[in-house]
């Protein structure tokens, strides 16, 4: 049922669960806790570990704008190229900064990072969104969803195996090897961007088909929409909130949790290391501990949404 479900699907769908499950699993290993505990190692001060995540925050907040209005009036598909690009270079350039150890060098590789998710992430939603008939979205984002999460609970996984083979200590050669692993997965799914398409995606290929219809029939009246139409678009309201609230509620939610989440989870890693001792692998484990609650209740989420 499972496979042949995943025929089914758009080849930018494909795509896309690819990249997300593959691309995440690395990113939970760089982005996360080794990092805040290799900095902390390295420049033995916290203050390090929040400069480094502030610099990408800003730049990928400064960047999101002109990413998404890119994301809206160009191909999407030419976007994640650019984004390709630009994430092999910060690849690249992350891996010789771990090897050197040379912490400037990191502060101008996590800004070019925060450009890289500011035009990425616009593009490869909204081609997601257009590669799935509407009315059968809340599956395959879903789908989506899981699969971050499983990936943040592989990378975690894989650091417990490294940390075990190399003694599972705050070493500063075993968090740099570990870190410099999590890197080199990330290059293969960032060739991937290479391959969406927007000509495939399902709503392009609706709107190509209408078009191509117009051309071909003489031109009539339209209806005036009907006043059953009318009330029913009214009546799609949650309290006084409607549609056109919907993008500014996003923003609000994400805005908040992401400030909450900078100031606490960037540095639990140091915290569990300098005030409980936890080896690495121990600090690992508890990443892996809880995004499976997550999986579950997604799961659960998805299936009250459908009733």
């Amino acid at each position: 049922m499972v496979r042949r479900y995943l025929q089914q699907l758009d080849h930018n769908v494909k795509l896309s669960f690819l990249f997300t499950f593959a691309f995440w699993s690395s990113r939970s290993i760089v982005f996360e806790q080794i990092l805040s505990g290799y900095i902390f190692v390295l420049t033995s001060s916290n203050e390090p570990v929040g400069y480094i995540k502030g610099v990408q925050g800003i730049v990928q907040l400064l960047a999101a704008v002109p990413g998404g209005y890119a994301s809206d009036h160009c191909r999407r598909d030419t976007i994640l190229k650019l984004s390709a690009g630009t994430g092999l270079s910060c690849a690249f350039l992350t891996l010789y900064a771990l090897y050197m150890n040379h912490m400037p060098l990191l502060y101008v590789v996590f800004a070019l990072w925060g450009l890289f998710f500011a035009i990425q992430v616009p593009a490869l939603e909204a081609l997601f969104a257009d590669s799935i008939p509407q009315g059968k979205r809340a599956y395959p984002i879903t789908i989506k969803c899981v699969l971050t999460t499983v990936a943040t609970i592989v990378g975690p996984c894989i650091c417990v195996v490294l940390f075990q083979v190399e003694g599972d200590s705050w070493n500063l050669w075993e968090l740099q090897l570990v870190l410099m692993v999590g890197m080199s997965l990330g290059i293969p799914p960032l060739f991937l961007l290479f391959f969406f398409n927007d000509d495939l995606a399902y709503e392009n290929s609706i709107k190509t088909a209408v078009v191509a219809a117009k051309e071909t029939q003489p031109l009539v009246a339209l209806e005036a929409p009907s006043s059953a139409s009318n009330m029913e678009s009214e009546h799609n309201t949650f309290l006084w909130f409607g549609p056109r609230h919907v993008p500014y509620l996003l923003f609000t939610s994400d805005f908040i949790i992401c400030n909450g989440a900078g100031l606490t989870i960037n540095f639990f890693p140091v915290f569990f290391q300098h005030d409980y001792n936890l080896t690495p692998s121990q600090v690992n484990l508890l990443w892996v501990a809880q995004p499976l609650l997550v999986v579950v209740l997604s799961l659960v989420c998805q299936r009250c949404a459908t009733y």
